[in-house]
């Protein structure tokens, strides 16, 4: 298993350098589907120290762990939402046969988003408020340039289509922020 996330992290390195090669090095069979659900306790020690920070930079009124609890439901209905609506997307768009390269390479990406997050977030902390603020701003724009290609490279289809299912992505983690009443990173 341990190889398996090292060549799946790889993959998805190779992804965000825009290599399309990154492809290769995931498992897309079935078993290498369910496997690729690891990936959200790969990355979850990440997201509850950047959950963690959100909670006291926006001075919540709220105690820790509530939001903690409310971010674990989050994070976790993320990772089964997308997966599921996914199936039909994929199937009105003629591109049934490549849902599982989407859900898989869309797994072990989310790792490294949650990891560039958290190296924006160091970076942040000497930063002014401002600045602070419009390096986070840019961190989630590349979060979402780096989903963007994920999909279309996944997919193999166009640039559009791929922004059409990340939009759908998005707009799926913020409803379940809203009705988990968490904070969610953009992206996650």
């Amino acid at each position: 298993m341990i190889d398996e996330i090292k060549r799946s992290l790889l993959g998805a390195w190779l992804l965000a350098r825009q290599n399309t090669r990154g492809m290769e090095l995931f498992d897309l069979s079935v078993e290498g589907f369910f496997r690729s659900f690891m990936a959200a306790l790969v990355a979850a020690p990440v997201y509850l120290l950047l959950t963690i920070d959100r909670y006291q930079t926006a001075g919540m009124p709220a105690e820790l762990g509530s939001v903690v609890a409310l971010e674990t439901v989050s994070y976790a209905l993320s990772w089964i939402a997308f997966p599921l609506v996914a199936i039909l997307l994929t199937r009105l768009l003629g591109l049934g046969h490549r849902y599982v390269p989407l859900i898989v390479a869309g797994n072990w990406a989310a790792v490294l988003q949650v990891g560039f997050f958290l190296v924006a977030l160091l970076l942040s902390a000497i930063l002014p408020p401002a600045m602070r603020a419009l390096l986070l701003f840019a961190a989630t724009v590349a979060v979402l340039l780096y989903q963007w290609f994920v999909i279309r490279t996944a997919l193999g289809t166009t640039g559009g289509t791929a922004a059409g299912v990340l939009a759908v992505n998005v707009l799926l983690d913020t409803i379940l922020s809203l009705l988990t009443g968490s904070v969610a990173l953009e992206g996650g």
